[in-house]
């Protein structure tokens, strides 16, 4: 049973739509999509309930987003087809019928569970203890409400206890399944002969004349798509950069007023002492300030131990006053500028004289620094080529309009464009539509140069920006309509499909005809492995091996089966013993039947849903790409 589940679930949309329909309730999940969409056009209908096209385009990116972030590789072309959608729809379908089901049967979600879920969920947890702050950032991210999202989690918690509730259903005793394991922990002794494709290709017929007939019988095979020929100009953000010139003052300059950015990483450790000025002080009350002021940092530089002392004295910053002054780490951007800029250009233990600052006069005594500070000529290069391409960059979006107009203008030509930018003219081989896709990696490129208009007049098409920074002119300067190619165009072709498609048949005829003969004559064949498997211990065979070698029927050994092997062999296996023995291991045991039951589990909810679909008034129809 289990592997005929399994075996339903290989293709690689299958795959995707398995993801879609075990993807749980979980935080944000559909149900969140599902209570914070708008109206919108009416697509299908659950008991009169509607389902929007904007709830189902969100619920639709939604599992997108999922799919990917379990498995890049992805092809998304998958998320255009049908059964994706119906997928999706599906998806949305069954939440509404269950959620409908919770609310008609009386199940009850307190407040209080739901207020003692939320508060458990990591997402919203800081330093071990649930955060209002992260909730609420995390609820704003999501663009949801505080009540939207009870209802999500209120509609996650009815939807678990129906699932606990169909979970008592399933009850089957461990020594039911025994028979069941005894068969998964089963014991096959194989003989194993191989014939190889590559035996069979010298007997392929590869002439002319073969050759030929494959052409003539397959001409729809090798149909030349329409193509074109084109002509065309870049104008770039990199083709104008090396005409920029940038001086090392500006170098320099941009490090010196930036340089925030650059020594962001570097981290330093200080304490002071904050000697208040008001507002509102007459210069006498300023000047007696510092006096003071002068007179603690005069003490200080003569003995620094004294330092700490001070700043518990004088200090009128409360907090580091009672630490001696210690600020601890900071990095540039988190002080003030005047106290910042003296606190990154002083040494080790170095005593600062007087700063002042919007708050007073500091006295500063750097103690720490951790990480490295960043040299000017370790980003130097680095801060060129940023300018560089700022510089090249506002040129490109300054002339970028005159450029798209003098293409347009002057449509008989690229020449008037090329010379005005100096940009050189390129030709393009033959085209089809998939290949000018690819030309530049955009569609909207491809449909203008195959536009009838494009090709008819052969004027330039108006500058697209084929990518960013990247504005492309062309114009059409060859065309040919679509056509069979011609036969020694495709002949090599043609021959390496033949020999391997007959010299597959031939290997194929060779291995059931060996084995009818083997059944007659157990010598025919020397046998060059013998070996003793199960499904856990495969001693290196494929899958599709392992699973052919276990469908062979054990009624008269020894018994005979044959499976061409995708790597180009046609494998013969002979069946010689069947061991099946009780399973003691009690590990296999419970792996075995926790496995079952959540099959048997899946089985029941999935019957569950049908009943509710079955009981439902479904409308569909609205839904373009569904047949219900």
């Amino acid at each position: 049973m289990l592997e005929q589940i399994r075996s339903r679930t290989q293709t690689t949309l299958a795959k995707v739509i398995l993801v879609i329909i075990i993807i749980p309730f979980a935080l944000f999940g559909i149900d969140s999509y599902l209570s914070s969409v708008g109206s919108n056009i009416q697509i299908a209908s659950v008991n009169d309930e509607p389902i929007t096209s904007q709830e189902f385009q969100k619920t639709e990116s939604q599992f997108i987003a999922q799919i990917k972030s379990q498995d890049e590789s992805t092809d998304t072309k998958i998320f255009k087809t049908k059964g994706f959608k119906n997928a999706v729809l599906d998806k949305i379908v069954t939440s509404k019928l269950v959620n409908q089901e919770i609310k008609n049967s009386g199940f009850y979600i307190s407040d209080n569970q739901v207020g003692t879920y939320i508060a458990g969920l990591p997402e919203f947890q800081r330093d071990g203890r649930f955060s209002q702050e992260q909730y609420d950032e995390i609820l704003k991210i999501n663009n949801l409400t505080p009540k939207e999202f009870d209802s999500s989690i209120r509609n996650t918690l009815g939807s678990q206890q129906v699932r606990d509730s169909l979970k008592k259903l399933v009850f089957t005793p461990k020594i039911k399944i025994q028979p069941l394991v005894n068969l998964a922990y089963q014991k096959r002794d194989v003989s194993i002969f191989e014939l190889k494709q590559n035996a069979y290709k010298k007997e392929v017929d590869l002439s002319d004349a073969a050759l030929n007939k494959v052409y003539e019988e397959s001409k729809s095979s090798f149909v030349r798509p329409n193509q074109v020929k084109i002509e065309f100009i870049i104008y770039s953000v990199a083709g104008i950069v090396p005409n920029v010139k940038v001086s090392d003052d500006a170098v320099k300059n941009y490090f010196t007023n930036n340089i925030n950015r650059y020594q962001a990483a570097q981290q330093r450790r200080a304490k002071h002492i904050l000697f208040t000025l008001g507002p509102n002080m007459s210069d006498d009350e300023v000047n007696e300030i510092k006096t003071t002021a002068l007179g603690v940092l005069k003490e200080i530089k003569e003995n620094p131990k004294t330092f700490k002392k001070n700043a518990k004295k004088y200090s009128q910053d409360s907090e580091s006053s009672k630490d001696g002054g210690d600020l601890g780490f900071f990095s540039r951007g988190d002080m003030t500028s005047a106290f910042e800029n003296q606190v990154f250009k002083m040494s080790k233990n170095q005593i600062s004289d007087l700063v002042r600052t919007e708050f007073g006069y500091h006295i500063i005594m750097l103690t720490d620094i951790k990480g490295e500070e960043v040299k000017f000529e370790s980003v130097k290069n680095q801060i060129k080529g940023e300018l560089l391409f700022n510089i090249a960059l506002a040129e490109y979006g300054s002339n970028a309009e005159d450029f798209s107009n003098i293409v347009y203008e002057q449509s008989e030509s690229l020449k008037k464009a090329a010379d005005k930018f100096d940009l050189k003219i390129q030709d393009s081989e033959w085209l089809s539509f998939e290949d000018a896709k690819k030309f530049f990696n955009n569609e909207a490129f491809a449909q203008a140069i195959f536009d009838k208009g494009a090709i008819a007049e052969k004027k330039n098409i108006a500058a697209i920006e084929a990518s960013p920074n990247n504005l492309v002119a062309a114009r059409v300067i060859d065309y040919r309509t679509s056509s069979p190619k011609p036969f020694e165009e495709v002949k090599t072709i043609i021959k390496d499909f033949l020999v391997e498609a007959e010299s597959q048949k031939l290997l194929i005829d060779a291995g059931i005809k060996l084995i009818d003969d083997v059944k007659l004559n157990p010598k025919v064949i020397d046998w060059i492995d013998q070996l003793v498997i199960d499904r856990v211990d495969r001693k290196g065979l494929s899958d599709s091996l392992i699973n052919a070698i276990f469908k062979i029927e054990n009624i008269n050994l020894p018994a005979y089966s044959g499976l061409f092997d995708k790597n180009g062999e046609y494998v013969i296996v002979k069946l010689n013993k069947v061991v099946t023995e009780d399973v003691k291991d009690n590990d296999s045991i419970d792996t075995y039947y926790n496995d079952y039951i959540a099959l048997i589990e899946s089985e029941v909810e999935a019957a569950y849903i049908l009943n509710l679909r079955n009981n439902a008034d479904l409308n569909l129809k609205g839904s373009s790409f569904t047949s219900q």
